[in-house]
């Protein structure tokens, strides 16, 4: 938000940047070089770590959002990781599914969103009374489409068939939809698919994509809200996390009956 004069927040310009998840793009807004003409920063880091953000020293509010960094000194709207996999496992158990692989378990210590997506699909399964296997969880690096295409085609290699597959996110279940399709399965008759995010690109594949939907309007609402609060000094709590609501968003990679009511022209 620009710092030109302003009687409410109303009045104030918005000045928004994609940083197309590039690690300079992002370093460059938190260090404070455009200082002169932002009051207050909404960010939601992609490539940047947890100590990048808390190495921060510009003393203009920022209001996080999305699951890039936790446990900073800073207000942060996000979701419940743990719950969102608790909603993607009970719903492919309701369907029937019982090998149920994860991919996009984080295979290193910055990505805090896929530990916490892994400990609610470990959780989720201990509450169903499924065993946890190990052969049917991909680590991967990354969290995009090529990414779910590899470890899917990983998983296949094992020879060990997943009746069902919860993706990190949306577009590592596109990549997992590709590479079942490549090998001859039928989603969801062979294998069910589920993600979570609710991008666009979800209503459009060939199956339509079931996911965990985030509120994205309240995520964006609440963050103007807590930066605007910040900047106007009506706001001296301590640093908050809210988590906004989810809900599950059926389509026909885990249910070919449910399409029309979901339809992307709709």
């Amino acid at each position: 938000m620009s710092n030109l004069p302003a009687s409410s927040p109303i009045s104030r310009r918005r000045l928004m940047e994609n940083t197309a998840a590039d690690r300079e793009a992002e370093l460059l807004l938190l260090d404070g070089s455009r200082r002169h003409i932002i009051d207050g920063l909404i960010f939601s880091p992609v490539r940047i770590c947890r100590d990048e953000v808390l190495a921060r020293t510009v003393d203009s509010p920022l209001v996080l959002i999305g699951e890039g960094v936790h446990d900073v000194s800073h207000d942060h709207i996000a979701i419940d990781n743990v719950a969102a996999s608790h909603a993607a496992i009970q719903h492919l158990v309701e369907i029937g599914r019982r090998r149920i692989a994860f991919i996009g378990a984080g295979d290193d210590g910055d990505r805090q969103s896929a530990h916490l997506r892994m400990r609610g699909y470990r959780e989720a399964l201990a509450a169903a009374g499924l065993p946890y296997r190990p052969r049917l969880v991909a680590p991967t690096h990354e969290f995009g489409r090529h990414d779910g295409r590899k470890a899917m085609r990983d998983l296949l290699a094992l020879g060990e068939l997943p009746d069902a597959v919860f993706g990190y996110n949306d577009l590592v279940a596109i990549g997992a939809l590709r590479a079942l399709t490549e090998a001859g399965y039928r989603v969801p008759e062979d294998v069910a698919v589920i993600g979570i995010d609710d991008v666009e690109e979800g209503r459009f594949s060939t199956p339509t994509l079931t996911t965990i939907a985030p509120d994205k309007e309240a995520i964006g609402r609440l963050a103007v809200r807590r930066l605007v609060a910040r900047i106007e000094g009506t706001e001296v709590t301590a640093p908050l996390t809210v988590q906004t609501p989810l809900r599950l968003v059926r389509r026909e990679s885990t249910n070919p009956r449910v399409a029309v009511a979901d339809r992307p022209d709709r």
